[in-house]
């Protein structure tokens, strides 16, 4: 059973963890952005800021922006069944790109919902960047891996999405064969979680997991990406050679991270590190009561 949330914006508040250096000189405008009901590619395409990541629509976030002209000391607007705010804080010399962030802090309501928080989580991909997009991304991979092309911003972020998914799978079966757990879905989506204490994980499995590339070592993740890509319908063979078509290099990712949250006042709190999921964190958080992923 996992975790309602997101009953209402405000139950699911998200801010983000960044600093940047002030420059009366700078040549860019530092604004801080309140959304609620609103995602932060929309606004970003209407007004026409720079963002260091991409903030969920359902949810009260905060985080930096900035623009490349001064727009005012303070705006507040509302659009469609969102509103937000923008509060001027200095200059800056450079534009904020993405990933220029720590990281994200979380206060998510618990409705009552007594639970014990985990003091780690496998840092699988979320279903905000999976869902409806995967099926879509494969379809893709399979006709550019017999046309290969420049692609499209938004191929880019299909092709992304079935590479994530690929990670997440490998790294599911993976785990499966070498640490006790059980598995839990959400909207579709599966994810192994250990039962198994915080130690033993640091003991058993590797600190990273590949992400595809041409140019990256797989170590032990290969044996797992043949058999997933075999379940595809894909060759590992083309599979690696559309990936150099593509200029696809790769990366690592980190398989599992600490987390230290806190439950008060009917919200859990915590911090996770740039490109890691809330949703997936509380997949790992177990009822008040029963044994926990951590213990």
């Amino acid at each position: 059973m996992t975790i309602e949330i997101k009953r209402k914006p405000k139950d699911f508040v998200v801010i983000e963890e960044a600093t940047y250096e002030m420059d009366e000189n700078g040549n860019h405008f530092l604004y801080l952005l309140t959304k609620k009901n609103l995602t932060t590619r929309e606004l970003a395409s209407l007004l026409g800021f720079s963002y260091a990541g991409l903030k969920d629509k359902t949810a009260l976030t905060v985080q930096h922006v900035s623009f490349p002209e001064f727009k005012g000391r303070y705006i507040k607007n509302r659009l469609k069944n969102g509103i937000y705010f923008l509060k001027f804080k200095g200059k800056i010399r450079k534009k904020i790109k993405i990933g220029n962030l720590k990281g994200n802090k979380f206060f998510i309501k618990l409705h009552g919902q007594p639970i014990k928080p985990a003091d780690y989580f496998i840092n699988f991909y979320g279903i905000q960047r999976l869902k409806g997009n995967v099926n879509r991304g494969k379809k893709l991979f399979k006709r550019l891996s017999e046309n290969p092309r420049k692609l499209k911003w938004r191929e880019n972020f299909l092709i992304d999405a079935f590479l994530s998914f690929l990670w997440n799978e490998t790294l599911n079966l993976y785990l499966s064969e070498t640490v006790n757990g059980t598995f839990k879905s959400l909207e579709n989506l599966h994810f192994f979680i250990p039962t198994e204490p915080y130690k033993n994980i640091k003991e058993k499995i590797p600190k990273f997991w590949t992400i595809a590339g041409y140019k990256k070592e797989y170590g032990k993740s290969w044996p797992f990406y043949k058999k997933i890509l075999a379940r595809e319908g894909i060759e590992a063979e083309t599979f690696i050679k559309t990936l150099k078509n593509l200029k696809i290099k790769g990366d690592f990712r980190k398989t599992y991270l600490p987390v230290n949250a806190s439950v008060k006042n009917d919200f859990i709190t915590f911090s996770l590190p740039k490109g890691s999921y809330a949703t997936v964190y509380l997949l790992f958080c177990s009822k008040e009561g029963k044994p926990s992923p951590a213990t």
